[in-house]
């Protein structure tokens, strides 16, 4: 295949820009001059995915894969519109298997696998297909829910929890959280350096957040310190240096400072945060925890994280009703929360609810995928492969 002919450059155009009908038949103009471009086909399946049309988007993708069997973008919109479908988990998983075989680094393909797998009902191979994901990229926080759900089956509550709050960690929407409530915006400046920051309170505490946000930790520890020679009771500080404990582990220091910030200033809410973590990783204290958390939603109603941490921690006591509804609050909050998608479900099959809660995996899957807009990545890498 050589590049992009200029009728498929049109439709492709069209489709980054999110005009979906007009790149539809930018893409039947295109299919009549010249159907045996992959290009077109699988462009129309990523088009048709979009519009949840996934008869037609299984249709252009197989057609494209037919074409030319390397094509990867055409392997997502196929193995997506099956998993969307329902009901063709023997396909997706032939589809996801041989994604991964074309494109062998793809994170996503072997959680896809996995989740395919897991929905035909073998739960062995699921488990090595996401434990590959997590060699893949450590980081990959839908294989930890997965890993968690699938430990959840197969030996309770107990067992899946530390699961959970370790795929909670990866994701970063607790991070973004935090910050929110520190009032730190990734805004596109970077954080100085430290030597430049002036003397003041303000300006000190403010590069600590930023620095913090860019994971600088040592530098932002710097800085804290100066605000401390000044005023060793400052709450805002003590709360900021408990997150930097918290990101390296050091609980008990962590700890400390939450409860040290909250005794000057008992509105401090980043500090009810760390405090509520701290509890959270401490084995035993998952009722402290839940109050802790309870009392962050009720101060930020319209959040979906802190109902979140509040539900794992409703979840380790068992009191899966009450869990549900802080997760359904979650998801009315966000639909797109991934987190608490995988929440509902784990509660859902605590309650012999299979169906809802298998519906409940593919609805994060959905918005995961959206999310990360690989079809483009897969797209150009492909593009430029056969150029």
């Amino acid at each position: 295949m050589s590049g992009r002919s200029q009728q498929v450059a049109l439709a492709e155009g069209l489709a980054r820009q999110g005009h979906i009908q007009p790149a539809v038949e930018a893409c039947y103009q295109a299919l009549r001059i010249d159907d045996a471009d992959p290009l077109i086909h699988c462009l129309l399946a990523h088009l048709m995915l979009e519009g949840d049309f996934y008869d037609e988007a299984i249709e252009a993708a197989t057609r494209a894969i037919e074409i030319d069997p390397d094509c990867s973008p055409a392997y997502l919109a196929l193995g997506l519109a099956y998993d969307r479908r329902g009901g063709m988990w023997d396909q997706s998983i032939l589809v996801w298997h041989e994604l991964a075989e074309v494109v062998p680094d793809l994170v996503t393909a072997h959680v896809q696998l996995g989740e395919a797998f897991s929905a035909a009902a073998f739960d062995e191979e699921a488990i090595d297909a996401w434990r590959k994901a997590l060699e893949l990229d450590p980081h990959e926080a839908r294989a930890m829910y997965n890993l968690a759900i699938a430990a959840l089956r197969k030996e309770g509550v107990a067992t899946a929890l530390p699961g959970f709050r370790k795929a909670g960690e990866l994701d970063p929407s607790q991070d973004d959280f935090f910050f929110s409530l520190a009032g730190i915006c990734d805004d596109g400046t970077p954080a100085p350096d430290p030597d430049d920051v002036a003397e003041d309170r303000e300006s000190r505490l403010e590069a600590a957040g930023a620095l913090a946000f860019e994971e600088d930790f040592f530098s932002a520890v710097e800085v804290i310190r100066w605000i401390f020679d000044e005023d060793h009771d400052d709450a805002d500080a003590l709360a900021l240096s408990a997150y930097l404990y918290i990101k390296q582990e050091a609980i008990n220091e962590a700890m400390a400072c939450s409860l040290r910030a909250l005794s000057i200033n008992k509105r401090t809410r980043t500090a009810i945060y760390c405090l509520g973590v701290t509890f959270s990783k401490r084995p035993g204290l998952n009722e402290h925890a839940a109050r802790v958390f309870g009392a962050l939603a009720k101060s930020s109603p319209d959040e979906p994280i802190p109902h979140v941490l509040h539900a794992e921690a409703l979840l380790g006591l068992q009191k899966f009703s009450l869990a549900e509804k802080a997760y359904q609050t979650a998801v009315r909050l966000d639909p797109t929360c991934v987190r608490a998608r995988f929440g509902l479900a784990a509660v859902f099959f605590t309650k012999g609810r299979h169906a809802e809660a298998m519906w409940e995996i593919r609805r994060a899957a959905y918005h995961d995928t959206r999310r990360q807009g690989l079809f483009w990545d897969l797209y150009d890498s492909y593009t430029e492969g056969s150029s």
